[in-house]
């Protein structure tokens, strides 16, 4: 049996990931800070303990990383942050264990949203309109941006000082003084994506390649999300994924000579009825416990893949199978509650206050999985709620 590293434990694609591997008896070890979610999880054999600092600095978290491969005879480190994914990948010689995910230049251009976007035209997807500006000298140059828009660092991480910082999204409404928000972003965040938004339902197509073929394919749709106008999706549907939308989707991971599990993230346009791309995550994604629960393991078989072991097949047709993150429903519901419809960047047809909240929270199934509580693992779900009281 392998046993197998995780990082990042507070990601509840760690959780997922630990709760999936632990349970088929392999033995599952994770790092990070502290033991988060996934530590917590009765399926963990033992945590181990990295600073901040150290997670940080590339070359001492490989050092650290390192370590606890040779202490634990680690087979499989899963990287589950862009942070980890960027310190890890290719380095599989100096860790003394494998990597599981695609090579190091296949998830630098996969993470490069702009030449995604370039690439993804070529393969027949649409994408958003959009300006790209390689510099804060260029943001004089910008046109006027008629409607509502949504700027996006070209990397999810970049490094300042040395340090790998985490970017962020932020929108644009329509009329705001867009040179004021492009102020705020640091020169070491360029290139910025300065992109029309699109309104309409959140679309994940996720995908396990190896050697040009796909091993696993999955679909969801998002139902809500936090914040409500786009972000991470709090309550979603697994969906059959549209055959043509996945050809195109094989074909820009073909181009990019992508190995691994991947997360291809959709809008379908409400006008249109088009799905328009917005990004690659390469790595695992935080709904990716929907995925298991509806029969297919993308963590299994992302271990197995990079063993070179053949890959168990999917145990359901995954169609129609809900899940809930429960505490980011609650955040949901208190954003419609807290924040005006213009804080909140939501178009004039979705309610906002407090009865469109109670709405949202009501808007289950008794059949919907919960993603974080487990009655046979219930401590994880102790440890999010403990944290997010603390943050209330």
């Amino acid at each position: 049996m392998p046993t197998i590293l995780i990082t990042d434990p507070g990601q509840r694609a760690a959780l997922a990931a630990s709760r999936s591997l632990g349970r088929l008896g392999w033995r599952v070890h994770t790092i990070g800070v502290s033991r988060g979610l996934a530590g917590a999880s009765r399926h963990v054999h033992k945590h181990h303990h990295a600073a901040a600092a150290d997670i940080e600095d590339a070359t001492r978290y490989r050092e650290v990383i390192r370590r606890v491969v040779q202490l634990e005879a680690i087979d499989v480190v899963i990287p589950v942050t862009d942070t980890a994914s960027r310190a890890l990948l290719g380095h599989d010689a100096t860790l003394g264990a494998a990597v599981a995910g695609p090579s190091a230049t296949a998830y630098a251009d996969a993470s490069d949203k702009a030449g995604v976007l370039r690439l993804a035209v070529q393969c027949g997807l649409q994408v958003p309109s959009q300006h790209t500006l390689q510099s804060p000298d260029e943001v004089a140059l910008l046109p006027a941006i008629a409607t509502a828009a949504v700027i996006k660092p070209a990397r999810s991480v970049v490094e300042i000082q040395g340090k790998a910082v985490q970017t962020a999204v932020r929108f644009v409404p329509r009329g705001a003084d867009l040179a004021a928000l492009l102020a705020q972003f640091p020169r070491e965040a360029y290139p910025l994506l300065v992109q029309e938004r699109t309104i309409g339902d959140g679309i994940g197509v996720f995908l396990l390649r190896t050697n040009g073929h796909t091993m696993l394919r999955f679909a969801h749709r998002r139902l809500r999300e936090k914040p409500p106008a786009g972000g991470v999706s709090t309550y979603r549907e697994s969906i059959t994924p549209p055959p043509l939308l996945v050809a195109r989707c094989e074909q820009l991971l073909d181009a990019l000579e992508y190995h691994g599990a991947a997360m291809l993230e959709f809008k379908q346009d409400e006008s249109t009825g088009a799905y328009v791309l917005m990004e690659i995550n390469a790595r695992l994604w935080g709904s990716v416990q929907l995925a298991i629960d509806a029969g297919v393991n993308f963590p299994r078989a992302l271990v197995e893949v990079t063993l070179g072991l053949p890959v168990t097949p999917s145990t359901g047709n995954g169609v129609g199978v809900r899940s809930v993150w429960e505490l980011g429903e609650v955040d949901h519901a208190l954003a419609l509650v807290r924040q005006s419809r213009e804080q909140l960047q939501l178009p004039e047809a979705v309610g906002i206050g407090i009865w469109a909240a109670l709405r949202a929270l009501a808007d289950h199934r008794w059949s919907d999985r919960l993603e974080v509580f487990r009655w046979r693992d219930p401590a994880p779900f102790g440890v999010e709620l403990v944290r997010w009281l603390r943050g209330r």
